[in-house]
């Protein structure tokens, strides 16, 4: 079904977009204002896919690892990461498509062609705003390439970068190892 946007005077919000039918189009909020992205391609699918099931596996008792959900943010923004750690209690409770940032362990977004600056710049600033403690942002063009952040007075800080045959290794938000090895579109 083909999204109709009107024009409009005012900014769009949650309810707005959430009221939106069913689409294979990803529809976010930057401050009200939609941003809308093409459907990711099979190299980004097998990544999310992936890093859903390390992630998952490595996830202690009551975390849950979600793809596509939303995250409501400050100031009419709700981005869909593409994968996000929910921790307890929040990952029993919750039912509906859009989560509230103080629920999220970690965000990982996977850089699309389209999505180069909001994923390195705009939606890291937001999460760290928000208070996310750990953000992963994967970079497909460049190896594949995991750099991990960890919030530290308000920002994120580098804190660990994996390649494949690099495994990432890190304790927080929980200890997981990871080659991303197992998601580059040249092993396949």
């Amino acid at each position: 079904m083909a999204i109709e946007l009107e024009a409009r005077a005012d900014l769009w919000s949650e309810e707005d977009l959430l009221a939106f039918p069913e689409s294979p189009l990803r529809c976010e909020l930057l401050e009200g204002v939609i941003v809308v992205n093409p459907p990711a391609g099979f190299p980004h699918q097998k990544a999310a896919s992936e890093l859903h099931l390390a992630l998952g596996a490595a996830c202690p008792p009551g975390f849950v690892t979600v793809e596509t959900v939303g995250v409501r943010l400050a100031g009419g923004s709700l981005f869909i990461p593409d994968i996000v750690v929910v921790r307890p209690p929040a990952a029993g409770r919750q039912r509906g498509p859009v989560l509230d940032p103080g629920d999220i362990a970690l965000a990982v977004e996977i850089v699309s062609p389209g999505s180069k600056t909001m994923d390195r710049l705009t939606k890291p600033a937001l999460y760290a705003g928000a208070g996310i403690p750990d953000y992963w942002r994967v970079e497909l063009d460049e190896g594949p390439l995991i750099v991990a952040y960890r919030l530290a007075e308000g920002s994120y800080r580098e804190i660990a970068t994996a390649r494949p045959g690099q495994p990432l290794h890190l304790d927080e938000p929980f200890p997981i190892l990871f080659d991303p090895a197992s998601f580059d579109p040249a092993s396949s």
